[in-house]
């Protein structure tokens, strides 16, 4: 080790020519120029006390230097227990706001992605509910028949009573076929809120049949009914060709005109709001082959829509006859279209012979009339 030369040290000189001096002398002398100064500072005890200080640090957390002096870095200072204590209540201020903002836009941004899905299928539905499926397949198709027989003709349940009042048509078959038990008919009711003309020959006369309705809630009411246990119920409509469709049927109320002095005078159709539904419809006679019979006593088109006399024009000409034709029509068909359709008929040997209060026009087959 090194020991600095100091001021403060003395030095004393040899004289010159003394060369003898004695060796003891000469080592006295030269001692005091290797003297450590008393003032220098004890190197074992800096060394002690920079690793006391250095531990003591370490057990704070900090790092520093020899001596009383710590610091992080350079020029910076221990941040002070106080502002540690702000940091960590203000973080749990912000949390719960920065928490509801992520689930708030999580939410939106789900919701949005739906509404535009749901809009995507409500217009596929639109498009699909405008669509007119035709399958043209024959009349007598096995397994056309066999769908509808299985399928579509629906017992009914018997759990209302079935409303047995005479209508005026029923009396006129009543006294066409005086006593006659039994018959067969096929009624088409095509109009919301008619009535049905052959319960009284259910309860009285024991006749059966299928009931064809195409008004959701009339179809649901005939099914609960109490009807002949042979008779059959059909959710559908006629088709006006001989092919199979699918299509959208839209419900028209009954329009109810009120009575001066009674209310408003204006048209009442107190189920506007009623939304259109997919139907199929079926050839008659493809609707008879799945019933097992193709003779009717009595066949009724309950409808105020002109087209669905096309009906009749699907009955094959070798189909055998049908007695008795009734046909709703409309005080809104002028002359000529009432002509019309007297002269169809009569190319199909059937005879107009009665025409109700209600408006329907009954026609006879031939081979009944009393010439």
């Amino acid at each position: 080790m090194v020991i600095p030369f100091s001021s403060s040290m003395t030095t004393t000189s040899v004289p010159a020519g003394n060369s003898g001096v004695d060796q003891d002398s000469r080592n006295q002398m030269t001692p005091s120029l290797y003297t450590i100064p008393k003032d220098y500072p004890d190197l074992g005890k800096m060394q002690a006390d920079y690793k006391e200080n250095r531990a003591k640090m370490q057990l704070s957390g900090t790092q520093g230097t020899a001596g009383s002096v710590t610091s992080f870095a350079a020029g910076s200072s221990l941040p002070s227990p106080s502002s540690v204590s702000e940091k960590k209540s203000w973080c749990r201020r912000v949390a719960p706001c920065l928490a509801f903002l992520v689930a708030f836009s999580t939410a939106m941004a789900l919701l949005l992605v739906w509404s535009e899905d749901a809009d995507r299928r409500r217009k596929a539905f639109n498009i699909n509910m405008t669509k007119e499926y035709v399958h043209s397949v024959p009349m007598d198709n096995s397994e056309l028949v066999t769908y509808i027989r299985e399928v579509h003709l629906l017992p009914t349940t018997h759990q209302d009573p079935l409303n047995s009042t005479q209508t005026e048509e029923e009396k006129y078959l009543s006294n066409l076929f005086p006593g006659k038990r039994n018959g067969i008919y096929l009624e088409y009711i095509n109009r919301v809120g008619a009535i049905s003309t052959t319960t009284w020959l259910e309860s009285n006369m024991n006749w059966r049949g299928v009931l064809v309705l195409t008004d959701p809630r009339s179809f649901f009411e005939a099914h609960r009914s109490t009807r002949n246990t042979k008779t059959r119920v059909l959710h559908a409509c006629l088709s006006t060709d001989k092919d199979t469709k699918e299509i959208t049927y839209h419900q028209e109320p009954e329009v109810q005109v009120t009575k001066l002095g009674e209310g408003p005078n204006s048209l009442v159709s107190p189920d506007e709001s009623l939304p259109p539904t997919r139907l199929k419809c079926f050839p008659l006679y493809s609707v008879l082959l799945a019933y097992n019979c193709t003779n009717l006593d009595y066949l009724s088109l309950d409808s105020l829509d002109a087209q669905d006399v096309q009906v009749l024009d699907t009955i094959p000409r070798e189909m055998p006859r049908i007695s008795v034709l009734s046909i709703q029509w409309s005080p809104h068909h002028n002359e000529v279209e009432t002509k019309h359709l007297i002269q169809k008929l009569t190319e199909r040997r059937y005879k107009h012979f009665h025409t109700t209060e209600t408006g329907k026009m009954i026609f006879l087959y031939n081979r009944l009339l009393k010439i």
